[in-house]
């Protein structure tokens, strides 16, 4: 790949007001027991030269103001392999935790200075008990997303097939070729009165005025239990993330006192081909809903999915067009399912592995709007929110739970209107 300009909807999280940033996606495993790490190399180092997103490297260019990104020739994996110190297990994983905040520090001032934009690290806590902690710049994830990643090195390691990565650049080269044949100004179009909606509309959370930023992390918001959506949501076609996305909307309307909403949600509209091996192109689009305090929360809720159905055929061409309008984005929904046991204990050869779930180790960075990340289990929705405090301040993100049981309640035992909800939580 030759040195190419971003895309503007892959530029939203690497210019903030002061200099070029970008935020990071983590995860990490905890290994019990005996780990043959000259194995383990090698199998990183497969998924590394077989996948070109492992190879971008990105510069920053004040005389245009532009990010490029180009590939350079990927030399592998060499184990990074690191003590952590203390004399107790909470010491020890403060060290770790230290160590990770360096780490990010480095990335965060090198992402575009050509450094490699990726780190893969096994921390060694004592008695055959390991971290194995990922990061990849958000830029890469477009590439192979945490994951796949992350169940590419478990299968891996237990000498199970991974699938063969086809590459992210023959996705990109795809894209610049439907740019350049008109296939995108034919979309554009097609939906030119979706679209005209859009950049008329207008935003619901004010940015504040920070004179001391605060570092946005991601915390506890909510677990919703399923088994009590499951009949609302069969009966009326409604998927779980249909039912997150109408809490969502209704929380935002009520604290900002106005009935439309729009929230912003990332999605892969990859080919078939691509989907297994490398994630999302930072494409988006949008759910907006104008909330009828007529209709019940049910009917709301049937409004919405039916507008996100429609809108979701749009991406990528919407926010191509949205982003070269400076909108701003108010809150991402990020929705996963896991429908297996979250806190399943996996084989990892003679050891085990668990997904181990710090917020500690998750990349905390600078942000202009919400997220909201869902992730569906067997039995919950569990819902966590990334606010550095100000654009949701405390005693509005307990208003927003709130809210978000009380439209749960309205699917689940006794519906009512919007406009009677409002009533009730006394608004």
């Amino acid at each position: 790949m030759n040195k190419r300009k971003l895309y503007p909807i892959q530029k939203l999280s690497c210019f903030p007001e002061n200099g070029v940033y970008s935020p990071g996606l983590a995860g990490a495993m905890r290994i019990d027991g005996k780990i043959d790490k000259r194995k383990l190399e090698e199998v990183i180092d497969g998924i590394v030269r077989s996948n070109d997103a492992f190879s971008f490297r990105f510069e920053y260019s004040e005389e245009d103001n532009e990010i490029y990104q180009y590939t350079t020739e990927n030399t592998g994996y060499k184990l990074d392999e690191r003590k952590a110190c203390g004399s107790s297990e909470e010491e020890r994983l403060q060290d770790v935790r230290d160590q990770i905040a360096e780490v990010r520090r480095f990335s965060v001032e090198n992402n575009f200075r050509s450094a490699v934009p990726w780190n893969i690290i096994l921390f060694d806590m004592g008695n055959d008990d390991h971290i194995l902690y990922v990061r990849l710049i958000h830029l890469i994830s477009d590439g192979m997303t945490m994951g796949i990643l992350m169940k590419s090195i478990v299968a891996g390691y237990n000498g199970m097939p991974m699938t063969e990565a086809l590459g992210v650049t023959a996705f990109i080269d795809e894209f610049d070729e439907l740019i350049s044949s008109g296939g995108l100004d034919e979309q554009l179009k097609k939906y030119d009165d979706l679209i005209k909606g859009h950049l008329a509309y207008k935003p619901f959370l004010k940015i504040p005025e920070y004179k001391e930023r605060n570092y946005a992390k991601y915390g506890e918001f909510l677990t919703l239990k399923k088994d009590r959506l499951e009949e609302v949501c069969r009966r009326n076609r409604l998927s779980f993330f249909h039912v997150t996305l109408i809490m969502a909307h209704t929380m935002f309307s009520i604290l900002n006192g106005r009935s439309e909403t729009r929230l912003t949600i990332p999605v892969g509209t990859r080919k078939k081909k691509y989907m297994s091996t490398i994630g999302l192109l930072a494409e988006m689009y949008f759910s907006r809903i104008d909330l009828d305090e007529n209709k019940t929360m049910l009917e709301n809720a049937v409004v919405c999915r039916d507008f996100n159905l429609r809108e979701v055929r749009t991406s990528p061409f919407m926010p191509y067009v949205i982003t070269e309008n400076d909108l701003p984005i108010e809150c991402v929904i990020s929705y996963q399912s896991y429908i297996t046991n979250f806190n399943e204990v996996i084989p990892f050869g003679e050891a085990k592995a668990k997904s181990f779930s710090d917020m500690a180790l998750m990349d905390y960075y600078y942000s202009n709007f919400l997220c909201i990340s869902a992730v569906e289990t067997d039995e919950d929705i569990i819902l966590t929110l990334r606010n550095d405090d100000m654009l949701m301040p405390p005693e509005q993100k307990a208003e927003g739970i709130k809210i978000f049981e009380a439209v749960y309640n309205c699917l689940t035992d006794k519906d009512m209107t919007f406009g009677e909800l409002k009533k009730q939580l006394g608004k």
